[in-house]
């Protein structure tokens, strides 16, 4: 995730502001800030109207290397929500602990490498959300239900597509495994 790109007087744009967030974000979901700086920071960032702005916010955090040469990543939310998403590096291996809190994985723009990827999900009176492009194939019969749901939503797996194996537990929660929900042009505020 690198704002090196244009020039530091260029205007910011809403997708240069997505990717500054989610290095934050990142950064957060580490303990490398707290959630007054994280507060801060995205603060900073939506605000921000030039590279310069995202790169002062971003200067200190460089990314962890979740990239191609990472195998595993661990995000830990309680009672908080932690969140993924935009054009973010996906390990082989993701851990997911939700403990009164929310993790929401979304894959439609993020960098993937791995012909397979394997999610532990442990959502203890939380939820875990992973959204996943067409094609790919989900996994999740594993999963350990006590009082909750684990749920798998996409459909029509493809020959060649990713393949997510979905493990781990869902206790008085819920683990759910869906397609991106379709924007409607007469209701804008429709979320994904």
């Amino acid at each position: 995730m690198s704002l090196e790109q244009p020039p530091p007087g260029h205007r910011a744009s809403d997708n240069d502001r997505e990717r500054a967030a989610a290095v934050v974000q990142e950064a957060h979901s580490d303990g490398r800030l707290d959630f007054e700086e994280l507060d801060e920071r995205l603060s900073q960032i939506y605000s921000a109207k030039t590279q310069l702005e995202l790169r002062t916010a971003t200067a200190d955090l460089v990314p962890v290397a979740h990239g191609s040469d990472a195998a595993e990543l661990t995000i830990r939310a309680k009672h908080s929500a932690q969140n993924r998403q935009g054009p973010w590096q996906v390990p082989e291996r993701l851990t997911a602990i939700a403990e009164h809190a929310s993790v929401r994985l979304d894959f439609t723009d993020a960098v993937v490498r791995w012909p397979q990827i394997h999610v532990d999900a442990r959502a203890k009176h939380s939820s875990v959300v992973l959204i996943v492009p067409e094609g790919w194939s989900v996994d999740m019969d594993t999963v350990d239900v006590v009082h909750g749901m684990a749920k798998n939503k996409a459909t029509a797996p493809r020959a060649g597509g990713v393949r997510i194996r979905v493990t781990g537990q869902a206790k008085h929660g819920s683990i759910v495994v869906r397609h991106p929900r379709k924007r409607y042009w007469w209701w804008p505020w429709y979320r994904k």
